[in-house]
């Protein structure tokens, strides 16, 4: 009993320990972004939010956030309806063989560095004559979610009945008319979850964006670019708003999964 009580209480610490390792450099940028010193040191004399003004005034700041939203829209659409598509395709396969390939090689990216796919992305576009822009990281961004995306639609197309579609076609539903009455309206949370979930993994984005966005700012390749001259209170409201809209997203992915009718 007592040496099962020990290995409880290690095990209670080294859990703890993992925690604080992971989460206490994130709690100290957060509580930095307050400080109303400029100099990031202990003790902090006062707390403030003049440094989320400064941060909103910036016009490069506020281009950057502009362009981090709108990647993130575009990774949460184009995610949801290339991931929606490939996941019907596949299970729609009557070899299961044939399945497994497809399905291994759609989430592929999700097991390749970023590196490999940012550097891959640049030379594709730069061989086709596209300037690196915002186009060209959407196009990144997208690629990067879409596993995720396929894998939330697979987990839910796995017990999706199928019958009640055949059921609508034999009493006179278009397959449009079916999609929009049946198919959406079941698998309508998921879909919404997996592009939240886009929307987050691209919020963060930076190393396919680095190779692929040219003269465009995101949030995280500011802050880069920023940090390159020296670490102030403003970058650190800089990464305290994003990181709030990572985890809205995040649990709002989680609350709306939940709610996926089974």
């Amino acid at each position: 009993m007592v040496a099962g009580s020990w290995r409880y209480v290690w095990a209670y610490v080294f859990v703890c320990a993992v925690m604080l390792y992971l989460y206490v450099p994130i709690a100290v940028t957060v509580l930095f972004s307050f400080a109303n010193s400029p100099r990031l040191s202990l003790p902090i004399e006062g707390l403030t939010l003049d440094w989320y003004s400064r941060a909103l005034d910036n016009p490069l700041i506020v281009t950057a956030l502009r362009n981090t939203a709108l990647l993130a829209a575009i990774s949460a659409v184009g995610g949801c309806l290339m991931g929606t598509a490939f996941a019907f395709g596949v299970l729609k396969l009557r070899q299961e063989r044939t399945r497994r390939v497809l399905l291994g090689l759609g989430l592929l990216p999700a097991v390749v560095p970023l590196l490999v796919i940012g550097v891959a992305l640049a030379v594709f576009f730069r061989t086709l004559g596209s300037k690196p822009g915002l186009f060209n990281a959407a196009v990144g961004h997208v690629l990067i979610s879409l596993p995720f995306v396929v894998l939330t639609l697979n987990a839910r197309l796995e017990t999706f009945d199928f019958s009640v579609l055949e059921a609508a076609r034999d009493l006179g539903a278009t397959p449009g008319r079916a999609f929009l009455d049946i198919t959406l309206p079941l698998i309508r949370t998921s879909v919404i979850g997996a592009g939240l979930l886009a929307a987050a993994l691209s919020l963060d984005e930076f190393v396919v964006t680095w190779f692929n966005v040219g003269t465009e700012l995101t949030a995280p390749v500011l802050i880069w670019g920023l940090m390159r001259r020296g670490v102030d209170p403003s970058i650190n409201a800089l990464a305290t708003m994003l990181l709030a809209a990572l985890l809205v997203l995040i649990l709002a992915a989680t609350m709306t999964s939940r709610r996926a009718p089974q």
